[in-house]
């Protein structure tokens, strides 16, 4: 858009910022003497089919927030066009989003959540009334001002009653914070805006959203799933609360709240009687290690002109801000933001689903300790096939022991497969054993990630995962242990099986920076790192004297680890230099500070944190993974050596969350001694040795020397018990290859688990699909997986069948 100095009868001051429609300017109304906020529409946007859509959205917007006039709703002046520019003027206002302070971690008093949802939910009574639903309620939607007002804006995908261009079907908003109904298409009304500012609300309550996750998957949860009560988040929220937020969040709106001002009076009462959510003393920021997502980034069918990046102001503009400008500095309303995860109460955050029974004994098989040799040479390590008497790329399983590797790196076993049938391949031999090779070495970064992301979540990302990792598995295969030769299967594909050290660590911090940079949202796999802990405190008075260890404030800390569903243990412990994955070491330096009161000569002594120093290493690879020294603001004195421990305690205990120690802590399996009984001829075993390496959540397949049935050492991704990791990674893929249920789940003890072949199914016509039939690993794999590795049509449909 060319430089602007005027619309219409607006000067043009400065600019704001830029969203993906258009340009947020400060403007000046010289008739009135009034500064507003101009919402533009870039011109290229205008271009093309939807130009007339475009603008009469626009109009849209500013017919339903322009005949609303309520303090707490930006107001809308003016609409029109000039220089081939549509505009909005509106209500200039100083504060900053709510969901700024969100993405901060900022947290709120109990009185001030009360305040700031009857404040919001009175702008959305009144607008109902009006006839005009929101349908966008979300954190970037609600500003709070200076002097502590709250004020909802942008109804630019609101719907009147009387409007017929929002058609039955159409999908806007954002899903974290949309009704069943509005992701479903179904007609909506007010009802659909209380349940998004019930997500709000859910949201201010436990610092996380009730539903998060892909585009899909959060629509799913909305769905489908009802969200912990906020209660299991955080202690200090009231029963009659979680009542509240049951009602708000209720998938019917026939079961919510059928008004704005119900929800407000609902939401008073509840907070009057448990007075008001109780204590939050203190007034900081937040932690710098909260795992509360920052990011609406799923937004649907939304080209919303008011999501904008600051800009930098035009020479010679005056200072100031507007709706949907560059956050403004904290001040003194909304007052007592306090972080709510700890304080001199412990808060026990208890999250569903985190605690992971991951056994000592495949951890260490799948982990090495720091001790552990380096691993030898490819040569070294493994016999080649032609050593020990076979053909190269002989189907029969290896039965060396798995070579040990470096802490941070895992020995992986992965088969690729290319289809010959590929027309590049009919005069290209070579391009096609160097696809073969690559898809080999892919599928091993594969099976690493599926340590790392929940298959339901790395399904659903396949592709930007195979782009930006797989496709790069020079990165991370640090070195080839044993590589079969090309191998043609009668299924019609080829197929190369190869055994690789795969740098896990390096490929996990890999996968961090591509999730915040491509703002992808993976669900990632359960974790159960060990902790151990010591913190220290010093008398800023004795600077001599050695540090003492403060159990008052460990405990703090470990109670906090374990709402983690982590085990935790004193440093000091005997075992804990051994068996720890994490150690964090705190030390902090009280001061005493003592004053005599004049009038009645008391001497009152209080303590203070003087400095302090927080640090968190890697065992394994002895990384310092984090350090910290700098004083958290807000802390004051204490009346008693005691609470501050207390308080200090908590303080270390906000340094870290969940999704601090999960991003660090080494991908691990399940180690599982996996037993066949009942399959027919050993020619059946060997291909099921195959199978077995191709599967994506087999991690490596060793065959054990018996006399009896064949027996195979495992590694599985996945958590839970080592019965279901076997019949969802195993069995299901194999008897969907099969087409009936062939394999099933016998005698189980402890990671020992026994699978049993059905007899009725040694019939020649049944094992005939084990060799015909497409690899049972690509019946697990997603589809975009499956077209990218068969061209055949029918070997393809036979996927499906």
């Amino acid at each position: 858009m060319a430089e602007l100095e005027t619309l219409g009868k607006y000067e043009i001051r400065r600019e704001l910022g830029r969203g993906a429609m258009g340009v947020v300017y400060e403007g000046f109304d010289p008739m009135i003497k009034r500064v507003v906020a101009l919402k533009t529409i870039r011109a290229d946007q205008l271009a093309g089919e939807n130009a007339e859509e475009m603008v009469a959205r626009f109009r849209r917007e500013a017919q339903a927030a322009g005949r609303l006039n309520h303090p707490n709703i930006v107001g809308i002046y003016d609409f029109g066009e000039d220089q081939g520019v549509w505009y909005i003027a509106m209500e200039y206002i100083k504060g900053r989003e709510l969901k700024e302070y969100f993405q901060a971690n900022e947290r709120f008093a109990p009185a001030d959540i009360v305040r700031i949802m009857t404040q919001m939910l009175s702008a959305l009574g009144y607008s109902h009334r009006a006839g005009v639903v929101h349908r966008d309620v979300k954190p970037a939607n609600i500003f709070l001002l200076d002097d502590g007002t709250v004020k909802v804006t942008d109804f630019g995908i609101a719907h009147i009653d009387s409007s017929t261009m929002t058609q039955l079907g159409s999908v806007l908003g954002t899903p974290s914070y949309m009704s069943p109904e509005q992701i479903l298409g179904l007609p909506i009304d007010g009802r659909s805006d209380l349940f998004s500012a019930g997500v709000i609300l859910y949201q201010f309550l436990t610092g996380e959203r009730p539903f998060t996750g892909s585009s899909t998957a959060t629509m799913h949860k909305v769905l489908e799933e009802d969200p912990l009560p906020p209660s299991r988040f955080n202690v200090q929220v009231p029963g009659a609360m979680d009542t509240v937020m049951k009602k708000a969040l209720a998938k019917r709106p026939d079961d919510r709240y059928q008004s704005a001002e119900e929800f407000a009076d609902a939401l008073r009462a509840a907070a009057q009687r448990e007075s008001a959510l109780g204590p939050q003393p203190g007034s900081a920021p937040g932690a710098r290690g909260a795992s509360t997502s920052s990011s609406d980034a799923t937004v649907i069918a939304s080209s919303d002109p008011t999501v904008i990046r600051p800009a930098e102001p035009r020479a010679g503009a005056q200072p100031g801000t507007a709706a949907a400008a560059s956050p403004a500095p904290p001040s003194a309303a909304p007052p007592s933001r306090s972080p709510w995860k700890s304080q001199a109460t412990v808060i026990a955050i208890i999250v569903a689903g985190v605690v992971v029974a991951i056994a000592s004994r495949p951890w260490t098989w799948f982990k090495p300790s720091a001790e552990t040799a380096k691993a030898p040479e490819a040569a070294k390590v493994a016999q080649a096939p032609a050593q020990r008497g076979e053909a190269p790329g002989a189907s029969s399983p290896p039965s060396a022991p798995i070579p040990k590797t470096d802490p941070g790196s895992m020995l992986i076993s992965a088969t690729g497969f290319v289809d010959p049938n590929d027309p590049r391949y009919a005069s290209d031999k070579a391009q096609l054993n160097a696809d073969l090779r690559a898809d080999a070495k892919g599928q091993l970064v594969a099976k690493a990630l599926g340590l790392m992301v929940d298959s339901g979540s790395l399904a659903s990302n396949y592709d930007v995962l195979r782009d930006r990792l797989m496709m790069k598995s020079a990165n991370y295969v640090t070195s080839v242990v044993e590589e079969g030769a090309p191998r043609m299967g009668k299924d019609g594909l080829m197929s190369m099986t190869t055994q690789a050290v795969v740098n896990v660590n390096a490929l996990q911090k890999a996968l961090n920076q591509m999730s915040r940079d491509e703002r992808i949202q993976l669900i990632r796999a359960g974790g159960d790192p060990k902790v151990a802990v010591r913190i220290a405190v010093t008398d800023a008075d004795q600077p001599g004297a050695p540090p003492l260890p403060s159990q008052l404030a460990e405990n703090l800390l470990k109670e906090r680890i374990k709402a983690f569903g982590f085990r935790t243990w004193s440093e000091g412990a005997p075992d804990a230099q051994q068996g720890a994955d994490f150690i964090v070491q705190g030390e902090a330096q009280l001061k005493r500070l003592s004053m005599k009161l004049a009038a009645s000569g008391v001497v009152v002594t209080k303590y203070a944190l003087n400095s302090w120093t927080i640090k968190c290493i890697d065992r394994a690879s002895g990384e310092e993974i984090y350090f910290d020294t700098a004083l958290p603001q807000g802390l004051g004195s204490w009346p008693t050596e005691g609470d501050a421990l207390k308080a200090i305690g908590a303080k270390v205990a906000d340094e870290f969350s969940r999704d601090f120690f999960l991003q660090h802590v080494a991908p691990t399996g399940r180690r599982i001694t996996l037993t066949v009984d009942g399959l027919p001829p050993p020619a059946a075993e060997d291909n099921l040795w195959r199978e077995l390496i191709g599967l994506p959540a087999v991690i490596n397949a060793v065959a054990r020397p018996a006399a009896g049935a064949r027996a195979y050492d495992i590694g599985i991704s996945g958590s839970g018990a080592a019965g279901d990791l076997v019949a969802a990674g195993v069995l299901k893929p194999l008897n969907a290859k099969l087409g009936q249920a062939c394999f099933a789940l016998g005698p189980i003890a402890g990671d020992a688990v026994t699978i049993v072949f059905d007899k009725s199914c040694a019939d020649p016509a049944v094992m005939a699909r084990m060799e015909t039939n497409p690899p049972a690993g690509l019946y697990a794999e997603p589809a975009v997986r499956q077209k990218a590795v068969i061209r055949n049509p029918e070997l393809l449909r036979k996927l499906s069948i």
